[in-house]
């Protein structure tokens, strides 16, 4: 393996139960869709867009070692760290979103319904 690659796995060692906890997540809220419906591909999608926050931010930094060991230029570097955190940032905020729409959001009505849970087991 080679020097960049070491040290691009070291950079990572602390966001490793991240990436295991969100594939976990995942395979979780998919596994529960035919019981839990909505909410729970609301929370597997919402789980999805973290992973993809994650996954940007690994291959930012990959990048970000491998052109610093080569010398690149600073601007570039400046304007691409720019982008993936813009990019990373809103994947991680939609994200939230869904997984709070997931959690909160009322059960057996569409999400962000205007019924309460006490309206609907008053009508049973």
């Amino acid at each position: 393996m080679g020097e960049t690659m070491l040290t691009f796995l070291g950079s990572q060692i602390f966001r490793i139960p991240f990436l295991i906890a969100y594939i976990t997540a995942i395979a979780i809220a998919f596994s529960r869709y035919p019981t839990q419906g909505k909410p729970a591909l609301l929370a597997g999608c919402g789980f999805f867009l973290f992973f993809m926050g994650w996954l940007i931010n690994a291959v930012h930094m990959y990048w970000q070692i491998s052109i610093y060991r080569d010398g690149g230029a600073m601007q570039e570097l400046v304007r691409i760290a720019s982008l993936t955190g813009i990019a990373s940032h809103l994947l991680e905020l939609v994200g939230l979103v869904l997984v709070m729409l997931a959690l909160f959001g009322t059960r057996n009505s569409p999400v962000g319904g205007t019924e309460s849970i006490d309206a609907l087991n008053t009508r049973a």
